[in-house]
């Protein structure tokens, strides 16, 4: 792959996460992704299904946009996001973010804070000859999150 192509899929990979995901644009996420594209989903998921509330944690991402980002994204408001750390080699993009949002709504069984919450967050995406993005893979601090919001963290005796 040329260096023009591996420019091309960090900027969409920036694009997709620093502008349509946070701005909820379903548009220009669509026009970004596959319609196959399948999403595995690491923290977010992982703390709704500790709660009670889950949400998928791997599928179709446009199904995944239905039924999960539009959750996360009712509940964490006013979101931000800036990459901190960004490599594109191949096909492949591998990113470190940071996000920041304002919680504004029950996230995870936990009642609105109105406090302004972040964490970082690593994703691996895979493109396509055309640019398109084809598979995507999330992790976050969950746990961070977690504490934010008022969970208190509790150690298993041995």
């Amino acid at each position: 792959m040329t260096d023009a192509k591996a420019h091309r899929n960090i900027v969409n990979a920036k694009l997709l996460l620093e502008d349509a995901m946070p701005h909820g644009n379903f548009d220009q996420i669509r026009s970004l992704v596959t319609s196959d594209a399948p999403i595995r989903r690491a923290g977010f998921a992982d703390l709704y299904a500790l709660t009670g509330d889950d949400i998928p944690q791997h599928g179709n991402f446009v199904e995944w946009l239905e039924a999960g980002w539009k959750v996360l994204s009712a509940a964490l408001t006013e979101q931000t996001s800036e990459t901190a750390s960004i490599v594109g080699d191949g096909d492949t993009v591998v990113l470190q973010f940071h996000m920041t949002a304002l919680h504004t709504g029950t996230f995870a069984g936990a009642a609105a804070t109105g406090k302004r919450v972040e964490w970082d967050e690593v994703g691996v995406l895979q493109f396509n000859e055309e640019g398109l993005i084809t598979s995507l893979w999330f992790m976050c601090q969950e746990l961070s999150l977690a504490q934010q919001i008022g969970y208190k963290p509790q150690m298993a005796s041995r």
